[in-house]
């Protein structure tokens, strides 16, 4: 039976691939009608190009014509005619995946007037007439001109999107913050086992090209995703040598004024021809942030992350005699690596920050790229490349990091550049043969387990070691790198039981995704009506996790897997235009080898081992995706437009995977784990969506979009009624209904200012908000609540002023002065009484609505063919409180509702000498804590241990920076 769904599998996608002919989703078209100005008549044969490239073709007898292969950015189009004066459309923006329409009207040469006649594209369009579903684009430009650092910053700012977790989590249309897909260069790059994107690689500011934002009915070539798009392509060498350095901080602020971060950002990047060969182009870029506190949130604590990426791309194009090349021929190579590590904090381990987990996020990314056009309609890209990223959760050993002074991180650290995480019992599981052999050698060849893999070695976390430089123990046998953490007395207010001041945090956490693919993706155009698309691409994962959650105990949480599934997708589309009517019709195939086994009798825990540990082969799984989209255009300017699809993704590979392995006996001795199932199936969303755009004049345009989507098969956890101990799995088991309606205006630049306003209306319900939502509930949630990521109202708006350097008042000459604006409504929580035990309806309470406004100044000078520009970046310029957290029994961030007494301290005090006596609560130094002295300081430990400044956003914060470009 699995041979023949195999071969049905195969058989099907050799069908999608010979069934029509491609996409490459990294660049776009232009495309358009040249006509005579005067009478309208096409004009057939003329020639237009895209200026700076090799790029081109002739208008038919409609005096159509279609130019493909267009890598994204921004150009000039020239149209030429014999008989007749050039035309020339400047501005032109070509975004990845999507048909630019630019039309000429030559007017005839009556007098010749030596030069072409420039046209502003910028003013034609905002609204793409073949489009059949909202793409929000962010280009490099935005960058420059908002008060934003980083890729999430602007993809939050998109109608139809929200985050959460503190801006950790992304949400497209209220849905599951893992059902979002992450593209860099046509390529996934997040995290497979648990799908966020905050433990994902983001390309460098300086190398992004443009990015585009789809919130909902994607094409038959996007899988893996229910939710939305998120697809960025990065720049590539251009024409002529550029570069830029920049820099910003607010390290210039003096310490004590509540504005000094240590917040430093490096960033520089470079392109152009090589000096060997001017058609084989360079884009280099690097970026370097170290920062004493990333938290974003009430005050300045100590949270220090530092980040640096480094990233660069080769492109080869072909001249066109070359025997292979035919139209064109490109190759690019590209390589990736970023490492982002950050100290964690929390409010009980703000005395003792040691004890708390650190994270470090290490990426790499490789790609090698084929893109030849065969004919002016017809394309090919063949793409082979690698992506890895991994992350390690766990307590620093701040010893080893004292000893780590020599060589090249060493001489960084002294420098204070890059202070170099070094995690604890990190070696000791990556470098386990040395210890092994350590182990063996001091017990003598006495009976003992020997570490013989990494998933012994993080079992036996609670013996692990630390070595120097010379191989010898640091800690002594028998002595333990791990403590548990206690509350002990030692804190400012000498009171025990609030904050942890000894031992560790329970976390040692390792996940790592590696992945090799191969990609196909062709493009065929018939008749400048049909764009017949088709692709495949084939995934293999080595997709780990490594973790432990009680590294002191002999009998801990712990779990070891390497998993390697295998992914196959393809796809056929059609996007065909009709002048009145654009349809994109496709389907798509996706099919996954989980390559694992699945318990045979799940209820069984307590039978015979060969009854209870029988494992049965997870067969292979595939599913068909349709997908519609209509554009209906009433005028070059307005249209309406209609999407339905299915579309579907694979739970998380964690819910697949995690303590799948487990044996009968290891599952009762935990029996609170949650088990893996991999033989869930794909989680399921039908989504409808109509959406009407108009360009009402040259600078102003809006759209809305209403959405509908029902989410079925969800991951979700229930209790396996197993004897004699029962346990959680998961399975394909909740169900969410999300609508609303989007919308934005857009004002181009014009008269000195541009602006875009986004509004989003949701209403997300369902069973559960993620996937371990219904963790250890007796009795499954069944009827619909609002989901955690419920956010009702959304609002983003941002105004910008820029002045040429031809302004009338010369002080306002290149200065940019710009605005965010968001505002949403508070998101749901479950009110409780004092007791946490739950008083209302699931998520029936709201935390109150939040506004922020962040501004940006900017001024540029000119001189010697360079750049040089200053700015200045304000977050939350109104300095206004943000509320992210309440407690669920007040609704208030700053009252637990607590009411304490001193009836409830003892009345025979604590003497000196005494092991709770601490000179903190002795506040008259009389030798003895009275009952009023533990009721007084417990009042303010209290305050200080709950009132946290984690439950606020940023206060106002002040950026400098500059930079020098060529």
């Amino acid at each position: 039976m699995k041979s023949f769904r195999l071969r049905t599998s195969y058989l099907a996608l050799a069908v999608l691939v010979i069934a029509g002919m491609a996409l490459a989703a990294n660049t776009g078209s232009v495309r358009g009608r040249v006509t005579d100005k005067k009478t309208g008549e096409p004009l057939v044969g003329a020639s237009v190009i895209v200026d700076g490239t090799e790029l081109g073709n002739a208008t038919d007898l409609n005096g159509q014509y279609q130019i493909i292969n267009v890598p994204p950015g921004r150009y000039s189009v020239t149209a030429s005619y014999t008989g007749y004066n050039d035309q020339r459309t400047t501005d032109v923006l070509v975004i990845q995946d999507n048909p630019v329409t630019v039309d000429f009207k030559l007017p005839v040469t009556v007098i010749d007037i030596g030069k072409t006649i420039d046209v502003y594209a910028s003013k034609k369009t905002m609204v793409q007439r073949t489009n059949v579903v909202v793409e929000r684009v962010i280009t490099d430009e935005d960058f420059k001109r908002l008060p934003v650092t980083g890729l999430s910053d602007l993809v939050g700012m998109q109608a139809g999107v929200t985050q959460s977790n503190r801006g950790g989590w992304t949400h497209i249309r209220g849905g599951r913050f893992n059902d979002v897909a992450y593209l860099v260069d046509g390529v996934s790059a997040q995290d497979a086992l648990v799908g966020t994107l905050w433990s994902s690689p983001k390309p460098t500011t300086d190398a992004l090209q443009s990015v585009v934002v789809i919130t909902g009915g994607f094409d038959a070539e996007y899988g893996s995703a229910m939710s939305g798009i998120i697809k960025a392509v990065t720049k590539e060498g251009g024409a002529r040598t550029t570069g830029r350095l920049g820099y910003s901080t607010d390290d210039v602020f003096p310490a004590n004024t509540g504005y000094n971060y240590g917040y430093n950002r490096l960033t520089f990047s470079l392109g152009g021809p090589t000096p060997i060969w001017k058609r084989l182009r360079y884009f280099f870029s690097t970026e370097y942030m170290k920062t004493d506190d990333a938290s974003g949130i009430r005050y300045k604590i100590d949270s220090p992350r530092g980040e640096y990426a480094v990233e660069g791309k080769l492109t080869l194009q072909m001249p066109k005699e070359f025997s292979l090349t035919r139209e064109g021929l490109k190759f690019t190579v590209d390589g990736y690596h970023s490492n982002y590590q950050w100290q964690s904090w929390g409010n009980a381990y703000k005395y003792y920050l040691a004890g708390l987990f650190a994270n470090r996020v290490r990426s790499y990314k490789a790609n090698f790229t084929i893109n030849h056009l065969l004919s002016p309609t017809t394309l090919y890209e063949a793409k082979l490349g690698m992506f890895q990223t991994s992350l390690i959760r766990t307590v620093r050993n701040f010893d080893a990091e004292a000893a780590d002074t020599a060589g090249f991180w060493g001489t960084l650290r002294k420098a204070g550049i890059w202070d170099r995480y070094i995690f604890r019992a990190e070696d000791w599981v990556f470098n386990y043969p040395k210890y092994a052999a350590y182990e063996d050698s001091i017990y003598a060849g006495k009976e003992h387990d020997t570490i013989k893999s990494m998933r012994d070695a993080v079992l036996r976390l609670y013996r692990s070691y630390w070595l120097d430089a010379n191989g010898k123990p640091v800690y002594a046998h028998g002595d333990k790198n791990f403590a548990s953490g206690y509350a002990m007395i030692d804190n400012p207010w000498g009171v025990a039981g609030l904050f942890v001041t000894e031992g560790d945090e329970r976390t040692w956490h390792y996940r790592a995704t590696s992945q090799v693919l191969g990609k196909l993706d062709l493009t065929h155009t018939v008749s400048k009506i049909h764009e017949i698309k088709t692709g495949i691409d084939v995934t293999s994962y080595s997709l780990s996790i490594y973790e432990n959650s009680l590294p002191w105990d002999m009998n801990p949480f712990w779990d070891a897997y390497n998993y390697k599934p295998l992914v196959v997708a393809g796809y056929v589309q059609d996007r065909a235009d009709f002048e009145d009517l654009v349809v994109r019709a496709g389907i798509r195939l996706d099919y996954l080898d989980s390559k694992a086994n699945v318990r045979a009798f799940p209820e069984s825990l307590g039978a015979q081992p060969n009854i209870a540990d029988s494992l049965l082969p997870v067969p292979a799984k595939y599913r068909l995706a349709p997908r519609l989209g209509l554009s209906y255009p009433i005028t070059e300017r307005i249209k309406f437009r209609f999407s339905y699809g299915h579309f579907y993704k694979n739970p998380s590979f964690s819910d697949l995977y995690t303590y799948a392995d487990r044996t009968a006996a290891q599952i009762r001795s935990r029996g609170n784990i949650i088990v893996g199932n991999a033989d869930m199936g794909a989680e399921k969303t039908i989504a409808y969506e109509m959406g009407f755009d108009a360009q009402l004049t040259d600078i102003f345009a809006f759209d809305v979009t209403a959405f509908y989507k029902d989410v079925f098969d969800l991951s979700g956890v229930r209790t396996v009624p197993a004897l004699p101990t029962p346990y959680t799995m998961y399975y394909n088991v909740e169900y969410a209904r999300i609508q609303g309606f989007e919308a934005t205006m857009t004002k181009a630049l014009n008269q000195y200012w541009s602006s875009r306003i986004g509004y989003t209306f949701q209403i997300a319900k369902g069973t559960a908000s993620t996937a371990d939502a219904q963790y250890q509930r007796q009795t499954p949630r069944q009827l619909d609540y609002f989901l955690d990521q419920d956010v009702r109202n959304s609002f983003h708006g941002d105004l910008a002023f820029s002045f040429p350097s031809d302004f009338a008042f010369v002080p306002m000459r290149d200065f940019e002065i710009s605005g965010v604006f968001t505002y949403n409504t508070g998101t749901p929580y479950t009110p409780t009484d004092q007791k946490g035990n739950q008083i209302g309806l699931s998520n029936s309470a709201r935390l109150p609505s939040t506004y922020q406004l962040d501004g940006r100044l900017g001024k540029d000078f000119t001189f010697a063919g360079m750049s040089l520009s200053l700015t200045c970046d304000i977050t939350n310029v109104l300095n206004t409180e943000v509320i992210t957290g309440v407690f669920a029994a007040t609704g208030k961030p700053d009252y637990t509702g607590r009411v304490i007494t001193p009836n409830e301290f003892s009345a025979a005090g604590f003497l000196f000498g005494d092991p709770a006596y601490h000179p903190a609560r002795d506040y008259n130094h009389d030798g003895f804590v009275t009952r009023d002295e533990q009721y007084i300081s417990y009042l303010k430990a209290y305050d200080d241990a709950n009132i946290s400044p984690t439950r606020y956003g940023p206060p106002r914060k002040f950026k400098l920076g500059l930079s020098l470009s060529f």
